[in-house]
């Protein structure tokens, strides 16, 4: 793997617990570092969280839950100090237009001329009610990246 010259700064709703190796191993190939920053998850969710990276950054982020179910929306206070501080050459976001911090940190990397690119399942279609206005918000959210990363050939599909 080529290293990447700079630092590097990876966004996450939560960090979960499986996820550490890959960002340790990612981490290890930032010659400037890696930041992950990440809040907590709702009370009724069960996903194991986790901050003992061994080789990456961590940066808590303060998770604001609003609604629940279809209407659901998280708001990260400090995502955009984060950024400042660390001041990554590059950032990798969830591409989820839910994410409502998510627009401002995007300007604040393409005002320094930094790339941001989008991690994320896929962009499956929307339904009702309201579809075509979540579905163009979405795409007007995801033309925001300069690249999006997915897991599988069908979330790509969806991206394109």
């Amino acid at each position: 793997m080529t290293p990447f010259p700079g630092r590097l700064a990876i966004q996450q709703r939560v960090l979960a617990s499986y996820r550490l190796p890959l960002f340790d191993l990612l981490a290890a190939s930032c010659m400037g570092g890696l930041s992950v920053g990440a809040g907590q998850p709702t009370a009724r969710e069960s996903i194991a969280v986790s901050d003992r990276l061994q080789v990456a950054r961590f940066t808590p982020l303060d998770n604001l839950h609003l609604f629940a179910g279809p209407l659901y929306l998280c708001h990260q206070r400090g995502l955009r100090r984060w950024l400042t501080e660390w001041d990554p050459a590059a950032l990798i976001l969830e591409a989820n237009p839910r994410y409502l911090a998510s627009p401002a940190a995007i300007r604040w990397m393409k005002q320094r001329r930094r790339p941001v690119l989008g991690w994320g399942l896929g962009a499956p279609p929307t339904s009702a009610p309201f579809a075509l206005l979540r579905s163009r918000r979405r795409l007007a959210f995801l033309r925001q990246f300069d690249a999006l990363i997915t897991y599988s050939r069908r979330g790509a599909e969806q991206y394109a």
